[in-house]
Formats: structure tokens, sequence, C-alpha cells
């Protein structure tokens, strides 16, 4: 095993937090061995061409079912374009002072 000389905390959505345990358990490893060894596989994955292209990662969720409900993806995006509204207003609103300042 590794020495251990970094520490570090991210937030995650319950259900991540959940497989994370639930690997863990199957595996008999600490939950930081599982986010490693997942971390470990994606780069190596990455670093032989085996990422998804955008055609592949489309073909991928027609296949499977998305990791939230329909209604819980609704939700997020309706929000992501609140957000993007309300920062087009602000930028907008940032360059006409900007305009007038000149």
């Amino acid at each position: 095993m590794a020495i251990m000389s970094v520490r570090s905390t991210y937030a995650l959505d319950r259900e991540t937090a959940a497989r994370i345990k639930q690997l863990a358990k199957e595996w008999n490893a600490s939950q930081a061995e599982v986010i490693r060894r997942a971390v470990r596989q994606a780069a190596e994955r990455q670093a032989a061409g085996q990422h998804m292209t955008p055609a592949q990662a489309l073909e991928h969720w027609r296949n499977n079912p998305p990791p939230r409900s329909e209604a819980e993806t609704r939700r997020i995006v309706a929000r992501m374009r609140a957000d993007r509204h309300a920062d087009d207003i602000r930028r907008s609103s940032k360059l006409d002072q900007l305009r007038r300042q000149t």
C-alpha cells in the first residue's frame, strides 16, 4: 500500500457516496481505496484511448438508465437555465456600465 500524504475533502451526492460505501464493503477495502482504484482505472483507460467519444456517451445513456429520475433531471435543467439567464443579465448590466464609462 502506498504511503498517504495528501488528505482531501470532496462533496458527493448521496448516491455516489452510497456506491463508494457499498464497493468498499464488497472489496473489503477502505472508501479511500475505492476512490484510488476508480481514479487509477479511469486514468489508465483515458491514457489508453479508451474514453468515450460524444457519440459513445450518447449511445451509453440511450441504453442505460440515468443516475437520477426524469423529474430530478428536469429540476436540474430548469435550475441551470435560470442560473444561466441570471448570469446573462448580470453580464449584460456590467457591459452596459463599462460602455457608459467610456
